[in-house]
């Protein structure tokens, strides 16, 4: 025989298995915020890489968490090795170790201006903190889509914001840090890597962190164990544009119409969604 029916109990928890985890660089001193239906994990500061000596050197994808280091801390990992005797040192501060982390960039203006006037001394690791980029990690049931137009048309010229049908541009997670002059949209410059001492560290093209929202001629904040330098003479390379060009070689502030826009893109219910 069949009981009756009891009270209905309380309602289940909301489970994600696999959610996505991303990170947003606002390459100001400024955070990022996630987008809506998303939920804050974390802030941080933008992070790299570990450069130990010539051999040794890690790098992080600036679309994933792993590149937003929560506190900014450039003396933050040591090494451990076998000292030949059968014992196991481990050792920190380390003279040729190096963290690397994102600057902020040039806003508009003249990029050469802005770089003279980076500090070009040494500093401590308080003052370093004012030149390095913010960011954010966010968690979201649904992935983040990347678009390389390879065309220098702003996308906000282009049906849709060249998104693919069925998805919708994003907002920009920097917006609230300019309002009124800074893009609404994530309409951004198409970036592949920044190289510092033979070293190149880029971000996966079908990451948002491969969607720079500024084209700067940026530089790296680069620390040691006792003091940090903004490393101006670094080589960042871009995605071109399908844009013909008289010359192999460009002024840094009049090369903009020759590098590749891009945006990110989600599906519109990802607005709703949201993980407590």
């Amino acid at each position: 025989d069949r009981c009756a029916l009891g009270r209905p109990g309380e309602p289940g928890e909301s489970i994600q298995l696999n959610p996505y985890i991303v990170a947003f660089h606002s390459q100001r001193t400024e955070y990022p915020k996630c987008l809506d239906g998303m939920t804050e994990l974390w802030r941080g500061y933008s992070f790299m890489f570990i450069d130990v000596d010539n051999s040794n050197k890690w790098a992080q994808n600036l679309g994933d968490p792993g590149s937003c280091m929560l506190t900014f801390n450039p003396e933050f990992f040591g090494t451990c090795f076998d000292n030949g005797n059968g014992e196991t040192k481990c050792e920190r501060n380390i003279d040729s170790h190096r963290t690397t982390w994102l600057s902020v960039a040039s806003l508009a203006g003249d990029q050469m201006e802005f770089l003279r006037g980076l500090p070009s001394r040494g500093l401590d690791y308080d003052r370093a903190k004012e030149y390095v980029s913010r960011c954010v990690v966010c968690e979201s049931i649904f992935r983040l889509t990347v678009v390389h137009t390879r065309s220098n048309v702003h996308p906000a010229e282009v049906e849709n914001h060249a998104c693919p049908t069925g998805y919708e541009i994003v907002p920009n997670p920097n917006y609230h840090i300019n309002p009124g002059k800074a893009e609404e949209n994530w309409c951004g410059y198409s970036f592949w890597q920044v190289s510092s001492d033979k070293f190149g560290v880029g971000t996966l093209a079908d990451s948002q962190g491969s969607c720079l929202m500024d084209f700067s001629q940026t530089p790296l904040v680069s620390c040691n164990n006792e003091e940090c330098r903004l490393k101006k003479r670094t080589r960042n390379t871009w995605l071109m544009s399908n844009k013909e060009q008289d010359t192999d070689y460009e002024e840094f502030g009049d090369a903009d119409p020759y590098v590749s826009r891009c945006v990110v893109c989600r599906r519109p219910e990802a607005r709703l969604f949201r993980q407590e």
